[in-house]
């Protein structure tokens, strides 16, 4: 009778390890898409950083502080992303009567933290850190 007490605490243990080794998993949390990456304020590194925020809702400002300009004096934009190209496009309305310039960035990097892309009509490489 011993062993067979034995053997039914033994399975029972075995069962209820097996059941919690096969318990479900902790999932990732969903990734966030570059439209939700992006929504922010960002700013270089440079003594006299270059500001870009991005809003929820398709627009956005910039300014340069390296140029004298600060947030109320910002050049304003529309933005929309292209998740599948890894794109985003600006039309940025300059205030100095320039019209509307569309600007077609290419993200290298977009994460919480971090948001790098390149602009090929300009030419020039942008890093950009989150501004909390």
């Amino acid at each position: 009778m011993k062993k067979i007490a034995l053997l039914l605490t033994i399975s029972a243990v075995i069962i209820t390890l097996m059941m919690v080794s096969c318990g479900k998993k902790d999932e990732p949390e969903p990734t966030k898409t570059y439209a939700e990456l992006i929504v922010g304020r960002w700013k270089t590194d440079a003594a006299e950083p270059y500001f870009e925020v991005y809003d929820s809702n398709g627009t956005g400002h910039m300014w340069d502080t390296a140029d004298d300009v600060q947030e109320e004096e910002a050049d304003h934009f529309d933005w929309t992303m292209d998740e599948a190209h890894k794109q985003f496009t600006q039309i940025v309305h300059f205030q100095g009567g320039q019209g509307d310039v569309p600007q077609l960035c290419n993200i290298l990097i977009l994460n919480e933290t971090t948001l790098k892309y390149n602009n090929d009509a300009l030419k020039r490489e942008v890093t950009l850190t989150r501004v909390q």
